[in-house]
């Protein structure tokens, strides 16, 4: 299936039904005009569609007449061996879908006029937001989107979710809970904010997020740390790991800096970015056992004549480039 997926599920559920938005009727149209492929199965889905509404009107429904009419739409009639084997696949096909519709009235609330909902009702739910960032949602957990415009990337969350998000400087991602916000700086992490609890908790788990919020001083949380903000007393507590145990094994040879920070990146704690993109083209030849990244950042800007400042336990390498 060419470019499908849950999210464009969801849109023609909400078109048959009657209840899509302007901008998701749109949005529908121009995904239908991509390719062949694509209109092909918006047709298929909406003779289901309208196959299962008749069913739930305690309608007859002929499945030889529905396969005829469908078979009638395709290139190359189907050898009579094998049209048993694709009445019932899609028989199959459109009890799955009817299921996943159910499902989908159940979690996603045409009626919300701030924007798209997701709810995960009795069990855990995944879900690939429009800015194909990932999030995972416990149970009994609710995501709603604070607006219809379609690069907003505002969210109200209700409960506990695992966020991958794809980092846009232009269009943030932030997380609100109540006056609590969490902001997005490339990264994974999860957050904690049920409404009938007192405490946000967040925790990094690759990249950054900061904290705020209108009564606390907003800040920067890295890999590996967490934090706990207690609304009631207006309090925030940030847990840091021992930075002064980490230490590192490393072989470059001939690697690219570009490459060199992705692999500091993914083992230390702190987090290293370069000031000038240039620089990740520049190439290293040396050996690190057992080393502090501080050594190691040392080594590097003697090496290549680099200079470099930290702040909130991000390093920024500064330098020209390599010639």
């Amino acid at each position: 299936m060419n470019d499908f997926n849950e999210h464009i599920e969801a849109l023609m559920a909400r078109y048959f039904a009657g209840t899509a938005t302007t901008l998701e009727e749109i949005e529908l149209q121009e995904w239908r005009h991509a390719n062949d492929e694509n209109e092909a199965l918006f047709r298929d889905m909406e003779f289901v569609f309208f196959a299962g509404a008749s069913i739930r009107e305690t309608r007859h429904f002929d499945v030889d007449k529905a396969w005829n009419q469908v078979e009638g739409q395709l290139e190359k009639p189907a050898p009579k061996s094998s049209r048993i084997g694709s009445r019932q696949a899609l028989s199959i096909a459109a009890s799955l879908f009817l299921v996943a519709l159910l499902g989908y009235f159940l979690v996603f609330r045409g009626g919300n006029q701030e924007g798209l909902e997701y709810t995960a009702l009795n069990n855990s739910m995944d879900v690939v937001l429009q800015d194909s960032s990932e999030v995972s949602l416990e149970k009994g957990t609710k995501l709603v989107a604070l607006s219809k415009d379609p690069k907003s990337r505002e969210y109200r969350l209700e409960g506990k979710a695992r966020f991958k998000v794809t980092h846009d400087e232009a269009h943030p991602f932030i997380i609100h809970s109540g006056t609590v916000r969490i902001e997005d700086l490339g990264t994974v992490f999860t957050v904690d904010a049920n409404p009938e609890n007192d405490t946000v908790f967040v925790e990094v788990f690759e990249g950054r997020v900061e904290l705020a919020a209108d009564f606390v001083e907003g800040v920067i949380l890295v890999k590996n740390e967490k934090a706990f903000l207690v609304r009631s007393t207006q309090e925030l507590q940030v847990q840091r790991p021992d930075l002064r145990m980490e230490t590192g094994s490393f072989d470059f040879e001939g690697q690219s800096l570009g490459e060199v920070v992705a692999i500091l990146n993914g083992h230390f704690t702190k987090q290293v970015e370069l000031s000038n993109p240039l620089l990740a083209n520049c190439r290293i030849n040396v050996k690190f056992q057992e080393e502090k990244l501080d050594h190691i950042l040392d080594i590097l800007a003697l090496t290549l004549q680099l200079q470099f400042e930290e702040n909130n336990n991000v390093i920024l390498l500064k330098g020209d480039g390599c010639n």
